[in-house]
């Protein structure tokens, strides 16, 4: 094989939405919390213990290149691609547009339809704290959508 087998990176970007929904509801609302808790909160800090998070899955797919360069293994490129890709629609979506974190696109976010949406079942969560455990998929039946956007008029 010597091309970068692009449904594995597409299946690795796709698998890590549901890696991070799991980690999500089970380990940073559970015995991480400690960690995850000043995303819950209000800050003017552009740095959160939450961002620790996006640093484990850094270092597991740098590891994955690592392995690469050394065995060729095109399949760990593959993944860390997936990894790094989704790592980088994270920040975009959930960090800038969501929580206006950095590039502070919230506005600009609610005025596309996928985006919007996005932030009003983020929004709940962080008012119900608990549901919608997702970060860039909003799955119908398993992720509550509020009737209303966040300009105030009916969906």
């Amino acid at each position: 094989m010597d091309y970068v087998p692009v449904e594995v990176w597409a299946a690795s970007f796709i698998g890590m939405e549901f890696i991070a929904r799991g980690m999500h509801k089970y380990l940073m609302h559970g015995p991480l919390w400690p960690l995850h808790e000043d995303h819950h909160r209000p800050t003017n800090s552009p740095l959160q213990k939450n961002d620790a998070f996006a640093s484990i899955f850094a270092v597991v797919s740098a590891g994955l290149v690592a392995h690469w360069l050394i065995s060729g293994d095109l399949i760990s490129l593959s993944v860390a691609v997936g990894m790094a890709s989704y790592g980088a629609a994270y920040l975009f979506i959930h960090d800038m547009v969501i929580h206006n974190r950095h590039a502070k696109l919230r506005k600009w976010g609610s005025r596309n339809r996928y985006l919007n949406a996005m932030i009003r079942v983020h929004d709940l969560h962080h008012s119900r704290g608990k549901g919608n455990w997702g970060f860039l998929l909003i799955i119908p039946g398993l992720d509550e959508i509020p009737r209303r956007t966040i300009q105030g008029s009916t969906s």
